[in-house]
């Protein structure tokens, strides 16, 4: 599985057009009155004005070379800022086999930079840019009824990974470990890691592998549509 799309709802597109674009580098591909598109390394994300001021909150990981976490690290303490935890400002999943850190975007969504070990290739270059990202690794989908949205996907083989069972009150990662993209599917007020933010029901657009979208709206419920 690879996540190759997602469109997020903003309420300032310009604030965040010029966080992603001007200060991060990230290339822009898009731009509309309503929305615009920047490259995530091979994925595409995708940030359209919200017509309210409804809540929302996004978390998404940018998979980067397993070799760079410590130097992206240095490039996002200088660019944005460091969220840390009991003093720390990284971590390590071992059932990822991963490092990773966080920080936030100017609407407070957690933005996470995740090396890899096993699964993310090297890369030759010994500074960190933007340009080093790989793909989308993770994205959210916030919703009280997981029971139900777990079973929809479960229909198109995303699973939780290592094939662990569903969680209802906790954060479930679906996917292959091998592939190196999750979709984490949990329920809202839970406190995101490494956070203060509480994840809330948003809408969203997810694609995987150029051939199923996932659509949720406000109230959570999800519609898969094949491409």
């Amino acid at each position: 599985m690879k996540i190759t799309k997602v469109k997020l709802y903003v309420h300032d597109m310009q604030k965040m057009e010029q966080f992603y674009v001007d200060l991060l580098g990230f290339t822009l591909l898009e731009r509309t009155a309503d929305y615009f598109t920047i490259a995530v390394g091979e994925s595409r994300m995708t940030f359209e004005k919200m017509p309210s001021k409804m809540p929302k909150q996004y978390h998404f990981a940018l998979n980067i070379p397993s070799n760079l976490f410590q130097q992206a690290k240095i490039w996002a303490e200088e660019h944005v800022g460091l969220l840390d935890s009991e003093g720390q400002d990284e971590v390590y999943f071992e059932f990822l086999k991963a490092y990773a850190c966080y920080f936030y975007d100017p609407e407070g969504n957690i933005v996470e930079l995740i090396a890899r070990q096993e699964i993310n290739p090297k890369h030759a270059e010994v500074n960190f840019s933007v340009e080093q990202v790989l793909h989308i690794g993770e994205i959210n989908l916030t919703s009280d009824d997981i029971q139900t949205i777990a079973e929809k996907l479960k229909k198109y083989a995303i699973n939780p990974i290592a094939n662990k069972e569903i969680q209802l009150d906790g954060l479930n990662f679906l996917g292959n470990y091998e592939d190196g993209a999750n979709i984490l599917l949990g329920p809202s007020g839970r406190l995101w890691y490494f956070s203060d933010k509480k994840a809330v029901i948003s809408p969203i657009s997810i694609e995987i592998d150029e051939a199923l979208q996932l659509n949720m709206d406000e109230e959570g419920q999800l519609k898969l549509l094949q491409l």
